[in-house]
């Protein structure tokens, strides 16, 4: 039986932070290492630390204990190893690897620059994400660049401080715009999950919050990408001609919603959302939801408007049913070849579902059943979920939702920075790495490091 020599992940990198993977067979051998290691990084100081090899010298065995850790200096990481410290240390069980679930979250928390950092450090996103802004520009008249890439210089490698250069607090209304937002997010995800599938981080099933299904789909082989970023773009252009609705979430059960809403829902609102057994939104005119927010603030429940301009799963999403089936109609539709969950039925999306213009067609204007949904992800075996989109919305839902506690080895990667964020995408990337790899994936560091001493073309 051997302990895997720590080994950091990388060390090219001009500035910190830097992940460092150990392995054992036994979590009694894996916590002796783990202090050996502190005390040789207290001893090493910062030279002998910018000089560890540039990936691990073996991969983990079948079946070993592992542990990674994010440091930005010899005395951090030894500091934080011998705390176990949760937020920077990541632990795996005694298992062979997790089901990873990729989460696409729906539109909201998008901001100028998102992605930027990406971008230039992870040539694999580069490449899908220019394929994904090639074909909008070229066919759907629609230019990403000034909005993705706003002037000011970008997020570089591992640089400390803000999580990136461009104002997150103060976006643009132009990257709030439906025929903007859902496409750009969907060339986002969809790049981003295209490069941790390369990396050897490959989805066991996927789910997607609203226009999130549409990737989910995309990457499950139901319609190719630039079908599917004609979807996504005739979707988001028939959204965008609807007068103006709004949305409410509120923290009650639906029942509880009858008695304060009785003559709005149902009526001028429908339930949009069932996010949680508590975590229900609803969906309608403005002055319906407005009319809404006010009775249920007297009633004493919580609610809060949502940032959206449309009635998204609402009956006046329904008037765009009878276009959307025939925008789906010209697209080739597939049975999924990796495991799908659907917001209309809340649970495996069927081969019959998967492939009917029609079924696709009713998404927007039906009840989202997210709540069935996580329900579903937390009775597959060691559950990993992954969120693909800005923030920790749906991560926040998934750990909240009550069936996360009947399994102990339950867990969520954040991939993106949210607006209010410190961390930079560079270090959400390496700790996506690091817990990955913790729980089991297969992860490719050579390719991980791939390039980034080369500078890239920036756009403003």
């Amino acid at each position: 039986m051997t302990v895997r020599e720590p080994s950091p992940v990388p060390a090219r990198l001009p500035v910190s932070p830097c992940l460092l993977t150990l392995s054992a067979p036994t979590v009694d051998l894996l916590e002796r290492a783990t202090d050996d290691f502190a005390d040789r990084l207290d001893a090493m100081g910062d030279a002998g630390f910018a000089r560890l090899p540039a990936v691990p010298a073996a991969p983990a065995e079948p079946g070993a204990v592992r542990r990674a850790v994010l440091a930005d200096s010899p005395r951090n990481a030894a500091r934080w190893l011998r705390k176990r410290d949760v937020r920077r240390v990541f632990t795996g069980g005694r298992f062979d690897g997790a089901s990873r679930v990729y989460l696409f979250s729906g539109v909201g928390d998008q901001y100028p620059g998102l992605g930027a950092g990406l971008y230039r450090c992870l040539p694999a996103f580069r490449e899908e994400l220019d394929r994904c802004l090639r074909v909008l520009a070229d066919e759907h008249g629609l230019d990403l660049h000034p909005v993705l890439f706003p002037p000011g210089p970008p997020e570089g490698c591992g640089s400390s401080g803000p999580a990136d250069a461009f104002d997150r607090h103060t976006a643009p209304q132009e990257i709030h715009r439906t025929v903007v937002a859902q496409p750009l997010l969907f060339a986002l995800q969809y790049s981003l999950a295209r490069a941790l599938t390369g990396l050897g981080a490959g989805p066991a099933a996927l789910a997607g919050y609203s226009v999130g299904e549409y990737t989910a789909a995309c990457l499950a082989g139901v319609f190719p990408v630039e079908h599917a970023l004609r979807l996504v773009t005739g979707r988001a252009r028939l959204v965008d001609e609807l007068p103006l609705g709004a949305m409410l979430a509120v923290a009650a059960e639906p029942r509880a919603l009858d008695g304060p809403l009785e003559g709005l829902l149902p009526g001028p609102l429908s339930l949009a959302a069932l996010n949680g057994p508590q975590q229900t939104v609803l969906s309608g005119p403005v002055e319906a939801v407005q009319a809404a927010l006010l009775r249920l603030i007297g009633a004493g429940l919580p609610c809060q408007r949502l940032a959206t301009a449309h009635a998204y799963h609402s009956t006046m999403t329904g008037a765009l049913t009878a276009p959307l089936e025939e925008l789906l109609n010209t697209v080739p539709l597939a049975p999924p070849s990796i495991p799908l969950l659907s917001n209309v039925t809340g649970t495996w999306l069927r081969d019959e579902e998967a492939t009917s213009p029609a079924f696709w067609a009713r998404q927007l204007s039906r009840t989202l059943r997210f709540s069935d949904e996580l329900a579903e992800i937390w009775r597959l075996p060691n559950p990993l979920l992954i969120e693909l989109g800005p923030g920790q919305a749906l991560s926040r839902l998934a750990l909240g939702h009550p069936d996360r506690l009947a399994n102990a080895l339950a867990s969520v990667v954040q991939t993106l920075p949210g607006r209010l964020e410190s961390r930079t995408e560079w270090e959400l990337l390496l700790t996506a790495a690091g817990r990955l790899w913790a729980a089991g994936a297969a992860v490719d560091w050579a390719a991980l490091t791939e390039d980034l001493s080369t500078t890239t073309e920036e756009h403003g």
